[in-house]
């Protein structure tokens, strides 16, 4: 890991001399971005150095060693993300983007930072499931249950949309929906994303030592995290990608269990959202959000290096975790198996929530207080919405075998 190491640091060290920056508008030129980065690598490999020195090594890996227990680590990793759609919604159905950045929105922009992880936790959580899957029938056969869930929960929000929203639903409405994915984009990311796994699966396991694994992920994080922070030197051509190193980093925690000292990772992970936070005010103090600070507007910053930090850490941190209760573990299992229904019934339900304040144009810092009860409105009506679904489907499925197991006994 050493070359790795020092290549990671540097991407840590360009990131936190990006955002520090921000805080010395004064002395804001291409050497004092350079002389920070190069500061930022000195104290991370200092701190690394002597942690591993005196025994107690900030970061380090192992071969992980599964069990054929259900690991409770991803189901809170899952539940995380679902809880994250609701969240990140909110900040675009409440004004955020468009509202003038003052004193208040520091906190915000960094719970928004934290609640972009959505979908890069998704996209890692589907690397670790996936990562042994091959070229076989049935693997393309998994697009099948996804398909019959996005048709179905879209036949209900296109009824809810000409019931409740007053829209004129027609034959054009339905297919733009349903064929085109308006209201799951994820659904036909992940698609995509399901054809491809088993080339990037024999491609990754080619690749039979560890450090050429880590260079192959470090090339993709590099190719569509680091255009924003070197002036788009690395050209933004390369974005899509972001979809196949978050899904690699999956692939990679699956095979190796990082460890990181838990006190070094809630610091981390508490100062870089601090850091975020801030910055974020500062540069945008005055004016409305800047979709191009960190991250790229082409692809709401999924692929900024920020969204890939924070996103890693809480992906590391919850595989570490390891729950023996089946009464503590079943409400993380009970979100988890029902997450792909909540992502695409959320959105219907925020049409509920939220109509009022949008029409009365609730300021953002006004809605923001409001928050918890908001977004949790959504997540538990989602909850019930999809288990309703679970439901239905077995209970359909019953029916179908029952119907086919007459059939047979009466030929």
């Amino acid at each position: 890991m050493k070359y790795t190491k020092n290549i990671l640091f540097l991407y840590i060290s360009i990131f936190t001399a990006y955002c520090i920056r921000e805080f010395l508008p004064r002395y804001d030129t291409l050497l004092t971005y350079i002389v920070l980065t190069v500061l930022c690598f000195i104290v991370i490999n200092a701190v690394y150095r002597i942690s591993f020195k005196y025994g107690r090594p900030i970061i380090y890996t192992e071969k992980r060693i599964h069990s054929d227990k259900r690991e409770a680590g991803m189901d809170i990793a899952r539940t995380i993300a679902v809880f994250f759609v609701p969240l990140i919604h909110f900040f675009g159905l409440t004004g955020y983007y468009d509202s003038q950045f003052t004193l208040g929105y520091a906190l915000p922009s960094a719970v928004r930072w934290l609640a972009l992880c959505a979908v890069p936790l998704f996209l890692m959580i589907t690397g670790y499931f996936k990562c042994n899957k091959t070229i076989c029938k049935a693997h393309y056969k998994a697009v099948i249950p996804v398909l019959a869930t996005h048709i179905f929960i879209s036949f209900v929000r296109v009824m809810v949309d000409s019931k409740y929203h007053g829209i004129d639903v027609d034959g054009a409405y339905i297919a733009d929906k349903i064929l085109f994915f308006d209201y799951g984009w994820y659904v036909r990311l992940y698609i995509g994303m399901l054809m491809l796994m088993p080339f990037f699966n024999a491609a990754y396991k080619y690749l039979n030592e560890k450090w050429k694994k880590e260079v192959f992920i470090l090339t993709l994080v590099g190719l569509t995290a680091l255009g924003p922070l070197t002036y788009d030197i690395v050209p933004s051509s390369w974005l899509i990608i972001y979809v196949f190193a978050y899904y690699m980093i999956g692939a990679y925690l699956y095979e190796y269990n990082v460890k990181i000292e838990p006190v070094a990772a809630a610091v981390l992970f508490a100062g870089i959202l601090l850091m975020l936070g801030k910055a974020t005010l500062l540069r945008c103090a005055g004016n409305t959000f800047d979709w191009n600070f960190i991250g790229y507007k082409s692809n709401s910053g999924y692929s900024s290096m920020a969204a890939y930090i924070i996103s890693t850490l809480i992906i590391i941190i919850c595989s570490n975790i390891h729950i023996e209760s089946k009464v503590i573990s079943f409400p993380f299992k009970a979100v988890s198996m029902v997450s792909l229904e909540m992502y695409l019934f959320s959105q219907m339900f925020d049409g509920f929530v939220y109509k009022e304040y949008i029409a009365d144009h609730t300021p953002f810092l006004t809605m923001f207080r409001m928050l918890p009860r908001l977004v949790g409105t959504v997540l538990i009506l989602s909850f019930i919405a999809s288990w309703g679904k679970k439901l239905l489907f077995r209970l359909a499925k019953i029916y179908i075998a029952a119907v086919g197991s007459t059939d047979d006994d009466k030929a």
